[in-house]
């Protein structure tokens, strides 16, 4: 359902406009996934067969002026043995880009999603979820204005929500602004845009839920309510060069300042007699300070095309009363080796951990490798083959644990574009 208004707005949006070009492609892919550490623990490994059927439909309008785009899949796994992890996740995405003038550009995104697998994180963040129902909402708008053909600037606006069945999974909303000045630099360095970011970030994290126990002839009900806050404020200047007409390197370096805030309340119900003890409340705070920075490498070639990314910077963990600086190298390559057969590789470390002294924060520091390759086989104009593998070690520094994971995946797809 939630995919219906987001295709509204696009039919909508791209209605009456005569030089537009269309697409309404429907998909469908059989997936088979064999996964020896489905929930990445360290001990008692469990491994399983899992069967994915996920039909997908993706609507597009592009004309001069804007391209318009809405998709919305549904995954539908069956695990052979843990039945109890059966379910179906839900992906819906939106976006608009716009350029009425030849001097704005706008933009906007969407992203509606209900997702439960255990091990859905682990390539994103390097972090394990675990088998816990996130909804989430995404939505963000940008403008962009080119003062003269050498100046110009943007700012771009984001808010993020996620919320969990489960009391004590921490709920978090995230509030991002960031305003943009590049300037080009072609006089001294050839090819070259100078880049300066000025960012804000406000994150709320809360959990609310109870547990029972004994006490003597006493049952006690003791009520947790756990809130955090965290504003960051981030400045980073940098530079984008076309090194060639196929590679292209972005770099941002910079700094932010943190404060943290939590608030613990506590209150014991004692039955029998009814007896409700006044809460105890925790009041804590916490500024830090630290390095963000970004490297971007890109080659785009003919047949084959690489990626290269560095960076560090301040992010909110899903599920956790919590932020971390996740340190990420990802390294990525894909080659055409036939005219119908293409290969890819790639290899990812995270690291995540928070200022173990700070009062504010659950205590985190893991790190995370994955390493994988595939192939993907166009069988014709209408069916693909894909075949993938990875290999993923998920350190738990806090906890003095390590987890392997191998992963293979085969999948069979099926697609066709209606207006073709």
């Amino acid at each position: 359902m939630a995919l219906l208004p987001i295709l509204a707005i696009v039919l909508g949006a791209a209605h009456g406009v005569m030089a537009a070009d269309h697409q309404l492609v429907t998909s469908v892919a059989a997936i088979y996934e064999y996964n020896d550490n489905i929930l990445l623990n360290a001990d008692n490994e469990v491994s399983d067969n899992i069967y994915t059927i996920a039909p997908k439909l993706e609507v597009v309008r592009h004309s001069e002026k804007y391209t318009v785009r809405a998709d919305g899949k549904l995954e539908f796994y069956r695990y052979q043995d843990n039945d109890v992890l059966d379910d179906t996740d839900q992906w819906y995405n939106g976006t608009l880009d716009a350029t009425p003038t030849e001097r704005w550009r706008f933009g906007a995104e969407a992203h509606v999603s209900d997702d439960n697998r255990p091990d859905r994180d682990i390539e994103v963040t390097g972090l394990v979820l675990g088998n816990n129902r996130r909804k989430r909402i995404n939505a963000g708008t940008s403008a962009q204005y080119t003062f003269s053909e050498m100046v110009g600037g943007g700012l771009f606006l984001e808010f993020n929500r996620e919320n969990f069945d489960d009391p004590e999974i921490s709920d978090r909303k995230d509030y991002h602004a960031v305003l943009t000045m590049t300037r080009s630099l072609d006089a001294w360095l050839a090819r070259t845009t100078g880049r300066l970011n000025l960012g804000y970030s406000h994150y709320e994290f809360e959990r609310q839920y109870d547990r029972t126990g004994n006490l003597g002839i006493f049952e006690v009900t003791t009520l947790i309510e756990d809130r955090s806050e965290v504003d960051n404020y981030s400045l980073t200047a940098g530079t984008e060069t076309a090194l060639t007409e196929k590679v292209n390197l972005v770099v941002d370096l910079g700094g932010r300042y943190a404060q943290s805030q939590r608030e613990l309340q506590v209150a014991r119900t004692y039955s029998p007699p009814l007896i409700v003890e006044a809460p105890s409340i925790t009041d804590d705070d916490y500024d830090s300070y630290g390095f963000v920075g970004s490297v971007t490498f890109t080659y785009r070639g003919e047949r084959s095309r690489s990626d290269l990314l560095l960076s560090h910077d301040l992010q909110p963990v899903s599920g956790e009363n919590a932020t971390v600086n996740r340190t990420t190298v990802r390294v990525s390559g894909s080659m055409r080796l036939l005219e119908r057969l293409h290969g890819n590789l790639f290899f990812q470390w995270y690291q995540n951990i928070n200022d173990q002294s700070d009062p504010t924060q659950q205590d985190i520091d893991t790190q995370t490798w994955n390493a994988g390759g595939g192939l993907r086989w166009a069988l014709n104009d209408y069916f693909d083959l894909a075949a993938n593998y990875v290999y993923t070690i998920y350190d738990d520094r806090e906890a003095g644990t390590t987890a392997y994971r191998n992963l293979a995946t085969v999948q069979l797809e099926a697609h066709h574009d209606w207006l073709d």
